[in-house]
């Protein structure tokens, strides 16, 4: 019998896993998989668990959000042995299971977590941790972390922009060099993403030209600090209507790039925060983990 590692944290979004565990766990009896099940039951037993137990099984199975994914990814990134993923998106916005077309719909999603297409991904690297989708600093990219989960719950979508429109007020720059595949950049920058996604904080497609995946390749977008506020208006309707052609932003693919500050910046990986550092080496893993969807 086949073996499978079903994570879990019934916490996510509305928690609307929880009801349906009974129905996962009998859809993947009949399909011929023995099931050990985890609940999460704090920040980093998921990571914990897909370390320490996943080499033991077919495939490992989790449900959550984006941040509980980075988890059983990170889990996985170290292991020699990997299971192939299965991912159950039920967080409030799901950017990663939008970008690679992963049903929303809880059914849907927890049978093509064992019966959907083998995916090679690209996960990256920042200093010592992963990252699945998205590595991130500056205005907005700590929406997620910072909303609190029950009015996430509540609002979804919604309480992202509700809490990036309070944030305007308080917008901070950072004098930076950044090195990448294609040379040098030296300048004053407000918000860096460095993602492998084409949704990033529920908006789709945002890079104009479509993420692939599996390339090897990170898509880079900075964005410079505003000199007054008819640019910041400027950046906004760019960033809207995902036209970064104007001198306001750099965008370029690379598969690595370091970014130095002259101050410790805070960064997001997933949407979670990940630490502040003054410099952030980032790295693609190319191929590095096989996912269903």
């Amino acid at each position: 019998m086949k073996k499978l590692l079903l994570l879990a944290n019934t916490h996510s979004g509305k928690g609307i896993i929880e009801e349906q565990l009974p129905a996962i766990i009998n859809y993947y009896n009949k399909a011929g998989y023995e099931v050990t099940v985890y609940i999460s039951q704090y920040s980093g037993h998921i990571r914990e668990i897909s370390q320490t137990r996943g080499s033991d099984f077919d495939i490992l199975v989790c449900s959550g959000g984006d941040g509980t994914l980075n988890e059983a990814v990170s889990g996985i990134a170290k292991l020699d042995k990997k299971p192939v993923l299965g991912y159950i998106p039920s967080g409030s916005t799901n950017d990663f299971a939008t970008s690679m077309g992963i049903p929303l719909n809880v059914e849907d999603s927890y049978k093509k977590a064992i019966d959907g297409d083998i995916f090679d991904l690209d996960i990256g690297s920042i200093n010592d941790k992963h990252f699945v989708y998205v590595a991130g600093f500056g205005l907005f990219t700590n929406i997620s972390y910072e909303t609190p989960q029950n009015i996430k719950n509540v609002l979804g979508y919604q309480a992202y922009l509700l809490e990036g429109l309070r944030q305007l007020s308080n917008i901070k720059s950072y004098d930076l060099e950044i090195e990448y595949d294609g040379g040098i950049i030296k300048d004053s920058i407000m918000i860096g993403l460095v993602s492998n996604s084409n949704s990033i904080a529920g908006m789709k497609t945002i890079f104009k030209n479509y993420a692939d995946l599996n390339d090897g390749l990170f898509e880079v977008l900075l964005v410079k600090a505003p000199k007054n506020v008819n640019v910041l208006k400027s950046i906004i309707t760019s960033i809207v209507e995902k036209d970064f052609d104007k001198e306001l932003f750099y965008s370029f693919k690379t598969s690595h790039v370091s970014i130095k500050s002259t101050e410790n910046i805070s960064w997001t990986i997933d949407g979670e925060y990940c630490g502040t550092y003054d410099t952030a080496d980032i790295s693609v893993m190319n191929k590095a983990v096989k996912i269903r969807h």
